[in-house]
């Protein structure tokens, strides 16, 4: 943006417009960096480092332009790709041939040859760089097996998307990570953020670097035609070799005016949707270069020999493994030092099954469910399907058939196998991933603590969508006033949108009467990371089906902060709640009216994971208000207490005790939810009536506490906020 720029201005007339799109898109990679840093302070020496290596880089390179020499990167650099395909079995899980299209497209912007840079602005044409960077699917996968470079993973993080959704990172020093889901940070539009990427400094020492060093972008950028997509893939590679964006380090372009620290390309607003030629706008007569690969404009296809220079600055850094990653050494190990067609007609990879299911819940003789094959790694020349007894074919399909319609006539879990065969070899999976119910309504009112372990067991139903450590399980031993629960196990959850469901039995709702149209719960949930106590992606859902799970509807939905993580944080330990009041949030839902009086229903409590979460447990389910259910708690005698402000900001608050009756020796404590006491708020002797002690809350952590007032024979305690 400086004096290597002016020199070769053209001052031109002439403003043309291209049609803007109705909505803006973006790419967030500056924003997610900053917040490696603001996480990370150390990483701001990372990026010194790899700043100063840069600026003797390029002005190297500007020497040896200047004198006439060859410039560095005049051999192509290989890159090793690796695609993660996130998925639902749904349009997300786009095909090979998509793949090797966008393989295609990409590579013609990362080598200069592009159509569109037929139709660059006449002040760029003598700026226009080639990156010479070829990028080619890994043959190799970490483990030494072969592969096509495209692996798929049947997920329901697809739906957020996000650095804590980076699923099966392979090696960031041997391969470029690319994540494609259906939605970024919870937006499944075709707006929004399609992409970003992670700057190398941002990623250089943060210890789960190879997690979310990398791109992630929404499945329909790859291997679209339209040009606000085209070249996406391109752009974030740009952000992975340490290019910002040409108006700065930002996500909103047509605000300021800023720099991106490339001699050749001029100060800029930067502009989205639209195409404006010769736009000068910040530093007038200097014409704008708004067809930048790293612009956001209609027209963005070309990068600049600066550019270039700081690109291969990047891939010449041993910061976040960038120097090693298209070294001979490494093109060998990871199966691309020679140049590849697609799909590989020399590939020895041998297919991966896998298999999906549009209802984990079914009904014996009842509604056919769907079973899609989702296997990868490989083409497939045949394929076979393995039904249990009782299982048939449905619709005219068949065992080799991709996609399979199947009905069960026993009850229980369905295992069901897939083999799938190519020239290479073959591999079966085999999943539980129906369950039949056996269509006996319980009838209402009803209610489960779930102390028999026998109905537990049998007549409760966990569904682990992604088939890992994280899902429910009967627990006893802790339970609210009661010696058992459920327990969603997400203390070692390592990924956000691992979702998990408890489906109860098929209830008989025509015994409960317009009074009683109630579900009731109790929940105990905690968070491992306070960080995230606000923002957290976790979520608890309660679904009912009247069809025997063809459609579901959601009747309660809960997201993050404090009212949902009732029991605050415990961090670095697995939370384990006490049995009183305190420890457990109760939920009333009125049943919608669709579902009264049904003599088959079932209801499915749906928990979204977060990372940064702890233990979920779930107890005291009642139905249409069974008195079983009412749980008798002996009077205290020491009162009511109240505690004002609760939630409490910070400084001072005061706690309020209704003193039954006189005591030498009153007590009232702060402690943690795990019982730890934190503070004494007060200790003496009380008379009957009403008592009030104020106390400090500056110098105690934000989170959730009990305070606990006692008499030395009976206690009360309440749930206290500092936010």
């Amino acid at each position: 943006m400086k004096n290597i720029f002016t020199s070769l201005v053209v001052f031109m007339a002439g403003v043309s417009m291209a049609t803007a799109q109705t909505q803006g898109f973006s790419c967030t990679a500056g924003e997610e960096t900053q917040k490696q840093y603001a996480k990370h302070p150390e990483l701001l020496v990372a990026k010194e480092q790899l700043d100063a290596f840069t600026r003797d880089y390029v002005r190297q390179q500007q020497l040896r332009r200047a004198s006439g020499q060859r410039v560095v990167n005049d051999s192509t650099k290989i890159i090793p790709v690796v695609f993660h395909i996130q998925h639902d079995a749904g349009v997300e899980n786009i095909s090979d041939q998509t793949v090797y299209t966008e393989m295609a497209h990409w590579n013609e912007y990362m080598q200069a040859r592009n159509p569109e840079l037929s139709t660059t602005d006449s002040t760029f044409i003598p700026l226009i760089g080639n990156p010479n960077i070829e990028f080619r699917l890994a043959q190799i996968d970490p483990n030494g097996n072969p592969t096509n470079g495209i692996e798929r993973i049947y997920t329901q993080s697809t739906y957020l998307g996000n650095n804590n959704t980076k699923l099966d990172p392979w090696p960031r020093d041997k391969y470029l990570n690319v994540w494609l889901t259906k939605g970024i940070d919870k937006d499944v539009t075709f707006y929004g953020t399609l992409a970003y990427s992670m700057y190398p400094s941002s990623v250089a020492t943060y210890t789960n670097n190879d997690i979310i060093d990398g791109i992630l972008a929404k499945y329909f950028v790859v291997g679209a035609n339209a040009q606000f997509s085209r070249p996406t893939l391109a752009h974030e590679c740009g952000h992975w070799m340490n290019l910002a964006h040409t108006w700065g380090n930002t996500n909103a372009p047509e605000i300021d005016c800023g720099d991106d620290d490339v001699d050749d390309t001029p100060i800029t607003k930067g502009n989205q949707n639209t195409c404006i030629h010769y736009l000068k706008v910040c530093n007038p007569p200097i014409i704008e270069n708004e067809q930048n690969i790293m612009n956001y404009a209609d027209c963005h296809f070309m990068f600049t020999q600066g550019q270039v220079d700081r690109m291969n600055a990047a891939l010449g850094s041993s910061t976040a493994g960038r120097s090693n990653i298209w070294t001979a050494a490494n093109l060998a190990a990871t199966g691309t030092t020679d140049s590849l067609v697609y799909p590989n007609p020399n590939s020895v990879a041998v297919p991966v099954a896998d298999f999906a299911v549009n209802n984990r819940l079914a009904c014996a003789g009842g509604t056919p469910v769907t079973l899609t094959d989702v296997s990868w790694n490989a083409e497939i020349t045949s394929r076979n399907w393995t039904l249990p007894a009782g299982a048939a074919f449905e619709n005219g399909t068949t065992a080799s058939d991709a996609v399979v319609k199947v009905s069960f006539s026993n009850a229980g879990w369905q295992p069901i196998s897939l083999t799938v065969t190519n020239a290479n070899g073959s591999n079966t999976k085999t999943k539980s991933m129906v369950y039949v119910s056996d269509g006996f309504p319980v009838a209402t009112p009803y209610f489960e603590g779930f102390e028999d372990g026998n109905v537990a067991q049998n007549k409760w139903q966990p569904l682990n969508y992604d088939n890992n450590n994280t899902s429910f399980s009967y627990l006893t031993g802790t339970g609210h006033y009661s010696n058992a629960c459920y327990k969603m196990n997400m203390y070692n959850a390592t990924y956000d949108g691992d979702r998990d469901d408890l489906m109860s039995p098929m209830f008989d709702l025509s015994g409960i009467d317009i009074s009683q149209q109630t579900l009731e719960f109790d929940y105990s949930w905690a968070t491992n990371d306070a960080n995230h106590m606000s923002d957290s992606i976790a979520t608890i859902a309660v679904y009912a089906t009247k069809d025997c799970g063809s459609t579901w509807t959601r009747i309660y939905y809960n997201l993050g902060g404090y009212n949902m993580y009732n029991a605050g944080t415990i961090a670095n330990r697995a939370y384990v709640p006490g049995q009183t009041d305190e420890y457990w949030r109760h939920i009333t839902i009125n049943l919608p009216q669709a579902f009264v009086g049904q003599q088959a229903v079932n209801f499915k409590w749906s928990v979204t994971s977060a990372k940064g979460a702890n233990h979920f447990y779930i107890d005291n389910i009642n139905l249409g208000q069974d008195p079983s259910g009412v749980s008798a708690v002996a009077a205290n005698t020491v009162g009511s207490i109240n505690i004002i402000p609760n939630p409490s900001n910070g400084g001072m608050a005061t706690l309020a005790m209704d003193i039954a009756n006189a005591s030498e020796n009153t007590t009232a404590k702060l402690y943690d939810m795990e019982g730890r006491e934190v503070m004494t708020i007060f200790s003496g002797e009380t008379q009957a009536g009403q008592k009030n002690v104020k106390f400090n809350t500056a110098n105690i952590s934000n989170g959730v506490y009990l305070v606990k007032v006692s008499d030395g024979k009976t206690s009360v305690q309440k749930r206290f906020v500092k936010m």
